[in-house]
């Protein structure tokens, strides 16, 4: 739930700045505001908050429509806080996010395959249960984490049932807004509060995570490196690194003609759409975060979905169990299950 504790860990995604305000609107405790607005004391730019929502864009990736509307509703609040209407950004550098964007939030509710039903296909039920439990076991009780990229909660529900405090941030506001809704309906171990932000730049202040996850979301983005060196910027000493994202394997040609004859699920990949652990080396170089991965899954998504969940999950723990014991096999996994440490 978003509160003034959380806020307090932010930054301004516009200058950077971490000397941020609020005004409550509404809220239904002094820790669960629904409706308000946050804004930068430095360069004054304003976020609004509906439904507990906090949206963090700023530039191209704004919802102009949205932020129009907030302030029609409640000009005579905001111009009372000292507060104008935000100008419109032009920024090229996000077209490629821009895309992104709209692909998630058409995703949130198409018709043939909505992310929920995506997110629950024996395949990805069976490789989330491998990457996450051990995961789960890792992490500290009562510590931070960042969910970067969480869509609809996809990945991080699989916490839920942690005694942790989590931040969930999103390109999309449609998967945002679901994953808040799918939270409010629980009753859950976990404390969460979901973002719509960019994950080009966390808007967290420097050494205020303990885990920072990013599940298969790397490869969507414009700029990984960058993002990496923002995982090592927010994450305390003695903090880790935790994801996963498609391999540079040599059966991702097989895999391509798959989905091209029979497609599991829509893909919108950026410019490294898949990833060696040579290219985690060298975005995590410059920091002091030290990395090591494995390579899992060695079916193919098509076969495990015509199997149950049971099935899946006992093929792909044995052929990774089989493919990881042959050296010429053991990075050739078709994903690449990542996890660092900040020293």
């Amino acid at each position: 739930m978003l509160s003034q504790e959380v806020i307090g860990m932010l930054c301004c995604p516009n200058c950077e700045d971490s000397r941020l305000s609020h005004e409550v609107f509404e809220q239904a405790s002094p820790d669960d505001i629904i409706d308000g607005v946050v804004w930068c004391v430095g360069c004054r730019y304003w976020y609004p908050v509906e439904g507990r929502l906090l949206d963090f864009m700023i530039g191209a990736l704004a919802y102009e429509d949205d932020r129009t509307r907030f302030w029609t509703e409640h000009e005579t609040q905001l111009v009372s806080l000292g507060l104008e209407a935000n100008a419109a950004v032009r920024d090229d550098a996000k077209d490629l996010q821009k895309i992104q964007q709209k692909h998630f939030d058409w995703w949130a509710d198409e018709n043939n395959q909505s992310y929920f039903e995506y997110e629950g296909s024996s395949f990805w039920r069976a490789a989330d249960l491998i990457a996450f439990e051990p995961w789960k076991q890792e992490i500290p009780k009562r510590t931070r984490l960042l969910d970067v990229g969480c869509a609809q909660g996809r990945s991080t529900f699989k916490f839920m049932n942690c005694d942790l405090d989590i931040i969930g941030i999103d390109i999309s506001k449609a998967l945002i807004r679901q994953a808040i809704l799918r939270y409010q309906a629980g009753d859950f171990v976990a404390r969460a509060v979901f973002i719509a932000a960019d994950a080009s730049r966390f808007p967290i202040r420097n050494e205020q995570l303990d885990t920072v996850l990013v599940y298969g979301v790397l490869h969507h983005l414009a700029d990984p490196g960058a993002a990496c060196r923002e995982i090592s910027r927010v994450l305390k000493p003695g903090g880790s690194y935790i994801g996963q994202e498609n391999n540079e394997t040599i059966f991702r040609k097989i895999f391509d003609l798959l989905q091209f004859i029979f497609p599991q699920w829509q893909e919108e990949a950026g410019p490294e759409a898949t990833i060696s652990a040579e290219r985690f080396r060298e975005w995590f170089r410059e920091t002091p975060v030290e990395i090591d991965s494995e390579t899992s899954v060695f079916l193919p998504p098509h076969l495990c979905n015509m199997m149950s969940l049971a099935v899946s999950h006992r093929s792909l723990v044995f052929t990774d169990r089989i493919a990881r014991a042959i050296p010429f096999l053991r990075n050739q996994g078709g994903v690449i299950l990542v996890r660092g440490n900040k020293s």
